[in-house]
């Protein structure tokens, strides 16, 4: 897949989200915090739901199904 063919979808995105990785060392991720910066894409900090491993990526990986899996959303309605 193409990155200028994935839809920006950074809006969608907020802390409490949650998504499973794909892969062997998947697991769920809980976004902690959305970074926004006017020269770079936006990029969330996730910690693993069940452990101390934390990462920083694109929120155009969150959407990206070879890389992530949307499982529930943070915010409560």
């Amino acid at each position: 897949m193409s990155l200028f063919g994935r839809r920006a979808r950074g809006d969608d995105v907020a802390p409490g989200d949650i998504f499973r990785k794909a892969g062997t060392y998947g697991g769920e991720w809980v976004v902690e915090r959305v970074f926004e910066y006017p020269d770079i894409p936006r990029h969330v900090r996730m910690v693993e739901k069940s452990g101390a491993r934390a990462m920083t990526v694109a929120v155009s990986m969150l959407f990206d199904p070879d890389c992530f899996t949307p499982i529930s959303s943070g915010v409560q309605g």
